[in-house]
């Protein structure tokens, strides 16, 4: 961290138990609403493919709102998509800041297919820089990893979201797993608003 950076927090809580905690039959939907109704979203994918994703009690809906790096502050939860650098350290590529409700969330590091050999990597800030450009370190439990972002990188705000926020044309991120049947059923929907992409 720089001479600007925040001190590290004496300890990151732990997750709260209403964390999702997806395991790894999970797998990730990304595209556009095209029809919902009361149990199901329709969404057409980038490569023109459309898949239907079943909600019941249990999905849980985030709404992804615009947001900026400087909304990044000491006490914020964030999770980081990177990619591998040239330089061999990771690259983000999308941010995102959760409301305190949300805290917890996929905290940790794993494998994220939002882009070839991209990661997800969420946790408490452990230290962050006020100089551009921002230097974060995301603690979690068992580690921590730090990031250099760069300016412009996309960032949202991520809070809990309704079902009527899915309307046709919104940007949207599925976190599902397909039965045995082929039905996919949601663990959690995140739609963008005002055309913010969830940067999950």
């Amino acid at each position: 961290m720089s001479a600007t950076s925040v001190a590290a927090q004496a300890q990151a809580p732990q997750a709260p138990t209403s964390a999702l905690q997806p395991k790894e039959s999970v797998a990730r939907y990304h595209g556009t609403v095209e029809a919902r109704d009361a149990e199901s979203v329709r969404i057409r994918r980038p490569d023109g493919e459309t898949v239907t994703v079943l909600m019941n009690v249990k999905t849980r809906l985030f709404i992804a709102t615009a947001g900026r790096l400087r909304d990044i502050k000491p006490e914020s939860y964030v999770s980081i998509v990177s990619v591998p650098g040239p330089d061999g350290k990771p690259k983000p590529i999308k941010v995102a800041i959760y409301s305190p409700s949300e805290r917890g969330f996929e905290a940790g590091t794993k494998p994220w297919d939002a882009a070839p050999d991209a990661r997800l990597t969420a946790g408490w800030i452990g230290g962050l820089s006020l100089d551009a450009p921002r230097e974060v370190e995301l603690v979690y439990e068992g580690g921590s990893k730090t990031f250099t972002i760069p300016p412009g990188t996309p960032t949202a705000q991520i809070a809990p979201g309704e079902k009527a926020l899915l309307v046709p044309g919104a940007d949207v991120v599925v976190l599902a797993r397909k039965d045995a049947e082929g039905v996919v059923n949601a663990d959690l929907v995140a739609v963008g608003r005002s055309g913010t992409e969830p940067t999950l």
